[in-house]
C-alpha cells in the first residue's frame, strides 16, 4: 500500500501553497530502494540521515514504521489470545481509564449517541483551563481539540494540527453542555463517533511550562506472560511552540530536528529543558515510568505497551495506552544510544 501511494498519490498530489518550504530531496538511489521499492516513508528516510544512517545498507537493518502491525503481531504469536483482550482494552480509552487507579486518572467522559449527563467538574474545567475532546479509539493525536469559555466566547483550538480556515466558531450564548460540544466537534473535524472529554492537563509547576503539557512516553517490556515487566525506552515529547516538538531522551540528549531548523526561542526552550534532565531526572518524570510499570501489571497479558503520561502533581496522569505504537522514535533513540 505505501508502494502504491508513492506510485499514484504522490504524483497527483496538489503543489505546496505559495512560500511553504519543501524539504530536500533524498538521495535518488535512497528514494528508489527505501520508498518506491519498499515501504519507507519520506521523513523516516530523512530522520534516519540526520543521525547518520545514510546507506540502503544501514537503512534496511531498521523496521519502516508502516510494518509495525505486522510486527506486533507477529511478536504475539505465541501469547495467550494474541494479546488480544489487552488490545481492546487499550483502544477504548474510558475503559481504560476506568481501570486506572485513581492518583493517576483524570476526571473523564464518554460521549456518545446519547445524551449525557453534565459532570459536577464540567463547567469548572471550561471555564478554567479548558477542555479535551477527542475520538474513544483515536491515535496520533487525529481529532484531539482543546475548548475553553472565555468572556462570553468560546477559544477552541487542534492540540497536534493547524487551525483549518473554513472552522466554524460556536455560536452559543452559553458554555456549552456535552452533547452540545460532541455535537460541534463533529462539526468542526467532519467525523461522527465516540468521543472521551476531559479537563486539559497541566504538568508539574516544578517542570518548565509547555503548551500543550509535555508528555512522558513509556513503553514497558514483558518477554513472557508470567515474566517481570521493565521499561524498555522512556523519552519526553516537549512542545516548543509553533507546533515544533522535541524528543528528549531521559538523559536529555534530543534527535535532531529534520526540517528547517529550531528559531532561537524554540531552541531557549529545548535547552531549559536539556540542562534540568541533565542535572538529573525530575521525579515528575520518574513517577511516570513507575505508574507505566504498575499498570501494565494490571492489565490482561501483553508483551508491550506504550503510555503517554502527563508528569502532573501530585501525580503522574494517564492519558492513554497503546498497543500497536510506532517503532520509529524508538529505533532512532536506540540507535543514537548504540543498542
Amino acid at each position: 500500500m505505501q508502494q502504491l501511494h508513492w506510485w499514484c498519490v504522490i504524483p497527483l498530489a496538489r503543489p505546496r501553497r505559495s512560500g511553504a518550504r519543501q524539504p530536500q530531496p533524498l538521495p535518488a538511489h535512497l528514494a528508489l530502494l527505501a520508498c518506491w521499492l519498499n515501504a519507507y516513508r519520506p521523513h523516516e528516510v530523512r530522520w534516519w540521515q540526520a543521525v547518520g544512517v545514510t546507506t540502503w545498507r544501514d537503512l534496511q537493518r531498521h523496521s519502516p514504521d508502516s510494518h509495525v502491525h505486522a510486527i506486533h503481531a507477529c511478536r504475539r504469536q505465541a501469547w495467550p489470545d494474541q494479546c488480544r483482550p489487552a488490545l481492546a482494552l487499550l483502544s477504548d480509552k474510558a475503559a481504560l481509564l476506568a481501570l486506572t487507579p485513581a492518583p493517576w486518572r483524570a476526571p473523564f467522559l464518554r460521549l456518545g449517541p446519547d445524551p449525557s449527563p453534565t459532570p459536577p467538574w464540567w463547567e469548572g474545567a471550561l471555564t478554567s483551563s479548558g477542555l479535551v475532546l477527542k475520538p474513544l479509539r483515536g491515535h496520533g493525536g487525529r481529532g484531539v481539540w482543546r475548548f475553553r469559555w472565555q468572556q462570553g466566547q468560546m477559544e477552541q483550538q487542534p492540540l497536534f494540527r493547524r487551525l483549518p480556515a473554513d472552522c466554524p466558531p460556536w455560536s452559543g450564548p452559553a458554555p456549552p453542555l456535552p452533547q452540545e460540544l460532541a455535537n460541534h466537534w463533529q462539526a468542526l473535524t467532519r467525523r461522527s463517533e465516540p468521543l472521551i472529554a476531559g479537563p486539559y492537563l497541566t504538568a508539574c509547576p516544578a517542570l518548565p511550562p509547555t503548551d500543550p503539557a509535555v508528555v512522558v512516553r513509556v513503553i514497558t517490556a514483558r518477554p513472557a506472560p508470567q515474566a517481570s515487566i521493565a521499561v524498555e525506552e522512556a523519552w519526553l515529547e516537549i512542545p516548543l511552540g509553533e507546533g515544533a516538538v522535541a524528543f528528549v531522551d531521559r538523559a536529555g540528549r534530543a534527535l535532531p530536528c529534520v526540517g528547517p531548523g529550531y528559531s532561537d526561542a524554540q531552541q531557549q526552550a529545548l535547552q531549559t529543558w536539556q540542562t534540568l534532565l541533565r542535572e538529573g531526572e525530575p521525579p515528575a518524570v520518574q513517577a511516570c515510568l513507575e505508574a507505566a510499570l504498575a499498570l501494565h501489571a494490571r492489565i490482561p497479558p501483553i508483551d508491550r505497551v506504550a503510555w503517554d503520561w502527563i508528569p502532573a502533581s501530585p501525580q503522574p496522569l494517564l492519558l492513554e495506552g497503546n498497543g500497536g505504537f510506532g517503532l520509529l522514535v524508538p529505533q532512532l533513540l536506540a540507535h543514537a544510544h548504540g543498542r
